[in-house]
C-alpha cells in the first residue's frame, strides 16, 4: 500500500491513474507551509538589513553569522516549492493541455507582482541596457552564466524567479517521470539530490557570489546549480503523499521543533560553505509541517500566519523597491527623522505587501487565469486546474 491506502500499481509499484484522481481529489490544504513563507522571507529581508543594524548594535557573533545568512532562505523556497506543486499536481499534469495550463497558473500566478516590482524599481533603474531589460522581463536574467551582472539586474531580488521560471519550465516533464518511480527509487533518487546540495553546497550559490566566481561552476547556469534542491521538494511532496497516513499521525511531535534548532544551530556556527548542512533540517521541518500534526503547525495555520505567508511573496520580491523608495522619502524630512527610515522600512514592507496580496495579486492572478482561460478555448468551458478547484496553496515565494 502507498500513502493515503492507495494501492500500489503491480507493475509499476506506484499508484495506478484512477487511484491518484481519487487521492488527489482527497488532498487537504498545507496552511502551515503558507504560515513558514512568512519567516523565510522576513529572514532574508532581515539580511539585507544587517549592515544598518550592525552600524547601531554590536551583536554577539552568533547572531551575526546567522542574520548574514538570511540568504540561504531561499534554498527553503525552493525545496518548498518542489514539494507544494508536486502535492498539487501529482496525477493532474500529464498532457499537452494540462502543460499549457500549469504553464499559464504559474505565469498568473507570479507575474502581476513580478511587474509590480519592476514598476516600482524602475525609477532607480533607468539607465539599464535593453537586452537586460528584456532578460528581466521574461525572467531569464539568470539563465545565461556568460552574463553574471545581468543577474541581478534591475531588482536584484527577482533573479531567484529566474530559477524559478527554469523549474516551472521542466515540471511538468520531471513530475509524471518521478511518480512513475517506486518508493524506494524515491527514497534513493532524494538522497542523491541532498548528497548534491550538501556536497556541492548548491544553497550558496546565488546573486551574493555569482560575480566573483572565477571557477567552472561559474559557467553553470543558476538554474541547473539550484534544481538538485527543487528535486528534493518534488520527492519529498511524492513521498507524502505515499506514506501511510497513520504513520503521519504518530510522528513525534518533537520533530519540527528539533528541525528549528538544527536550523538556528546551523545557521548560527561559523561553518563556511558546509552551511550547506541547513538543507537537512530545511527539509525535515517541511516534511513535518505538511503533516500538521505538531504545535508548530497548529501555530503557522493561524488565520494571520496564513495571511502573512500570503503576502511573502510580495514581501520577498518589494523589498528593494520599497526600501529604495522609503530611503528616497525621508530624505525630504528632517535630519532627525531620516535615521528612522530604515527601521521602519519592514513595518512599511509587510503593511503594503498585505495590501499588494489582497488587491492586486489576488485578483489580477484571477483575472489573467480567467482571460487566459478564455484564449485557449476560445470561449468554450475548460476543466478545472488544481488552483481554479482551490486546491492546496501553491502561491510559493519562489
Amino acid at each position: 500500500m502507498a500513502g493515503n491506502g492507495i494501492p500500489i500499481h503491480p507493475q509499476l509499484g506506484t499508484p495506478g491513474r484512477s487511484q491518484l484522481r481519487d487521492a488527489h481529489s482527497r488532498r487537504t490544504a498545507l496552511p502551515a507551509l503558507t504560515g513558514v513563507r512568512f519567516f523565510a522571507a522576513f529572514y532574508v529581508v532581515l539580511s539585507h538589513s544587517l549592515p544598518w543594524v550592525t552600524l547601531h548594535f554590536r551583536l554577539p557573533g552568533p547572531a551575526k553569522i546567522f542574520f548574514s545568512n538570511g540568504y540561504l532562505a531561499v534554498a527553503m523556497f525552493f525545496l518548498l516549492s518542489g514539494f507544494i506543486l508536486a502535492y498539487t499536481y501529482d496525477g493532474q499534469i500529464a498532457g499537452s493541455k494540462n502543460r499549457m495550463r500549469f504553464w499559464e497558473a504559474r505565469f498568473a500566478r507570479i507575474y502581476p507582482v513580478y511587474l509590480l516590482s519592476l514598476l516600482l524599481a524602475y525609477w532607480f533603474e533607468r539607465g539599464l541596457h535593453v537586452k537586460t531589460q528584456i532578460a528581466v522581463l521574461t525572467m531569464t536574467q539568470a539563465w545565461n552564466p556568460l552574463s553574471p551582472a545581468t543577474v541581478g539586474a534591475w531588482n536584484y531580488p527577482a533573479w531567484t524567479l529566474s530559477v524559478e521560471a527554469f523549474f516551472y519550465l521542466v515540471f511538468p516533464f520531471l513530475l509524471p517521470f518521478l511518480s512513475r518511480r517506486s518508493t524506494v527509487a524515491l527514497r534513493c533518487i532524494g538522497i542523491a539530490c541532498l548528497v548534491v546540495v550538501v556536497l556541492g553546497h548548491t544553497p550558496l550559490e546565488g546573486l551574493q557570489n555569482r560575480e566573483s566566481l572565477a571557477s567552472l561552476g561559474s559557467l553553470i547556469p543558476l538554474p541547473i546549480w539550484r534544481l538538485p534542491e527543487f528535486l528534493l521538494g518534488v520527492v519529498l511532496g511524492l513521498y507524502f503523499l505515499r506514506s501511510d497516513s497513520s504513520r503521519q499521525e504518530s510522528s513525534h511531535r518533537a520533530t519540527a521543533a528539533l528541525a528549528v534548532i538544527g536550523i538556528l544551530v546551523t545557521l548560527s556556527l561559523p561553518l563556511g560553505k558546509w552551511v550547506s548542512l541547513v538543507a537537512i533540517p530545511f527539509a525535515a521541518l517541511i516534511y513535518e509541517l505538511a503533516g500538521g500534526n505538531n504545535w508548530l503547525a497548529t501555530i503557522l495555520s493561524t488565520r494571520w500566519m496564513v495571511l502573512l505567508g500570503g503576502a511573502s511573496y510580495a514581501i520577498y520580491l518589494l523589498q528593494f523597491p520599497v526600501r529604495a523608495w522609503m530611503r528616497t522619502l525621508f530624505l525630504h524630512f528632517s535630519a532627525s527623522l531620516q535615521p528612522f527610515s530604515a527601521p521602519l522600512t519592514p513595518l512599511i514592507l509587510i503593511l503594503f505587501s498585505i495590501a499588494v496580496f489582497r488587491y492586486w495579486e489576488e485578483p489580477a492572478r484571477r483575472a489573467l487565469r480567467s482571460w487566459l482561460d478564455r484564449s485557449s478555448s476560445h470561449g468554450k468551458p475548460t476543466s478545472a486546474t488544481p488552483e481554479k478547484r482551490g486546491e492546496p496553496g501553491i502561491n510559493e515565494v519562489k
